[in-house]
């Protein structure tokens, strides 16, 4: 069984493209729905979920942050859930769009400045990554379920991880979502008006440059790291199935000369011939 660490190496190492495409899905339509006009009776009803923000506004720092987490979390948690998860991401972002065409509404602005404040605040960049990742979580739910075999049990604990991972990246993005609501409120006047001290609010750009230099780090040792873990880890679940005991190394890969059969970790013996396994890595690994 791989550890935690190697699990997320294999979520990132190995699914980092299909979470880049969605994130930049994400991006897309947030941006083209947030600029489309409303249909009959749409606006009032997204100014009605506007304004049920005021009370969590009004809560303390500690309070905000809870209530931000907890309503991502609901989300996130939805958009895990195999095939289903993809129209929940869909219909979530739509809806956020449609708020911050409200908010450029109420407060006289254009669309394409709130858009502005959205992506210039490092919370966007934390939130949709998190939504990427539980919507690629259902898709490959969805794909293990489909092809069955040892791949179900692996898929389980990669799914169990990944939601700890989610609600991680979910617990910092709303810390840093209440900071930059706490500076705003700090940096503005009573009019609505920003003092000079407003610029301050991207200093949080700081950490999270901080967090993106380390994630890169761990991404490029997930690219490299993931497919020997991966081997690893499939060949385990199927040894495990076929009642065969080897212990397994996720990591090291070898094969028999004899039959040909790929073990990952360092068995004595081949388990299908009984041949003692050399200790080289298998061809292309």
């Amino acid at each position: 069984m791989t550890s935690a660490v190697d699990a997320v190496k294999i979520i990132v190492g190995t699914r980092w493209r299909l979470i880049l495409a969605t994130f930049l899905l994400e991006l897309a339509i947030v941006v083209v729905v947030s600029n489309l006009p409303f249909f009959p009776h749409e606006l009032s009803t997204y100014e009605q979920q506007y304004n049920t923000t005021a009370a969590l506004l009004n809560q303390p720092a500690q309070g905000q942050v809870i209530g931000i987490f907890l309503n991502n979390v609901r989300v996130a948690a939805v958009e895990t859930i195999p095939a289903l998860g993809v129209a929940v991401l869909g219909f979530s972002l739509y809806e956020t769009a449609r708020i911050i065409a409200v908010i450029g509404i109420v407060h006289g602005m254009p669309v394409y400045e709130d858009l502005a404040t959205l992506f210039l605040l490092p919370s966007t960049w934390l939130e949709l990554p998190a939504y990427a990742l539980a919507a690629t979580e259902s898709i490959y739910v969805v794909r293990t379920l489909v092809r069955r075999g040892a791949g179900v049990t692996t898929e389980a604990r990669l799914f169990v991880v990944n939601l700890g991972l989610i609600v991680l990246v979910l617990i910092v993005a709303a810390v840093f979502e209440v900071g930059e609501i706490q500076i705003e409120a700090a940096t503005t006047t009573a009019s609505g008006a920003p003092t000079p001290e407003a610029p301050v609010i991207f200093l949080t750009w700081v950490p999270f440059f901080v967090i993106v230099w380390w994630v890169s780090r761990f991404w490029r040792a997930s690219v490299r790291d993931a497919p020997s873990i991966e081997t690893g880890e499939r060949w385990q679940a199927e040894e495990t199935l076929a009642g065969a005991r080897v212990v397994i190394t996720p990591g090291v890969v070898h094969y028999c000369a004899a039959c040909g059969r790929m073990y990952a970790g360092s068995p004595e013996s081949c388990a299908g011939c009984g041949g003692p396994l050399p200790r080289q890595p298998a061809p292309g690994t």
